[in-house]
């Protein structure tokens, strides 16, 4: 993806801030971000994170990753599907949940700044300083849902560490269309989540490739979980 903001923007945003959170579609336009700034020393007027816990993929497996003020000092790399969760000196955190997307670390003055940018969503799942955002349940659900079919073995966890995060949040919103309709059907009435139509119709349109891969990947996704029921 083109990233607009990185680092040094973060720096900006962040002078009287721990983290700041741009959630993306379907809420708002354009990338979603998650800023988090890592100081020496807690400043004690706002929640001060001292570690970043995240997924990334390593020779095409997911693979827990932290950064903590003794990190490097400079990267940008890719960061995987999966929960982000960012903790202060006492261990209270606030947590996240995103579909992959850049990582880049730099230090701006005396701050250490981690940006976590996508064009799929990055979304709130709790904690110290917010609420879950709409949605944020589904899709911890369904990525726990693609973490347990993501046999090391297999093809499919190979298949999800090629696919870009806009191609995983198609297979997301494809997903919960389904879930939806089957239960439409064994209620006997129409039920519709416009959100979702609406993520539907912006993904074929401007983004076929990605709603392409997403539907293939989550037919791969039930194979994969039949095979697993069948032992």
């Amino acid at each position: 993806m083109e990233t607009t903001l990185g680092p040094a923007a973060g720096g900006e945003l962040l002078d009287k801030l721990g983290f700041l959170h741009v959630p993306g579609p379907p809420a708002a336009a354009g990338a979603a971000y998650l800023f988090v700034a890592l100081r020496r020393l807690p400043t004690l007027h706002h929640f001060d994170p001292e570690r970043v816990e995240y997924w990334m993929t390593l020779e095409g497996h997911g693979t827990p990753a932290e950064i903590e003020w003794g990190a490097q000092r400079e990267t940008h790399e890719r960061f995987a599907w999966g929960s982000i969760r960012i903790s202060d000196r006492l261990g209270v955190a606030n947590r996240f949940v995103a579909f992959g997307g850049d990582l880049m670390l730099a230090m701006v003055g005396d701050t250490k700044v981690i940006v976590f940018a996508s064009d799929a969503p990055i979304l709130a799942r709790g904690g110290h300083s917010q609420a879950w955002d709409p949605w944020a349940r589904e899709v911890v659900a369904f990525l726990a849902e693609l973490r347990a079919a993501a046999d090391p073995r297999g093809r499919f966890e190979r298949q999800l560490a090629a696919a870009a995060p806009g191609a995983i949040y198609a297979a997301y919103v494809a997903h919960e269309l389904d879930l939806r309709t089957a239960a439409a059907r064994g209620l006997g009435w129409q039920m519709t989540n416009e959100s979702l139509y609406r993520e539907r119709r912006r993904l074929e349109t401007t983004r076929p490739a990605d709603w392409a891969v997403g539907t293939e990947l989550l037919t791969a996704l039930r194979a994969q979980v039949h095979r697993q029921a069948a032992g």
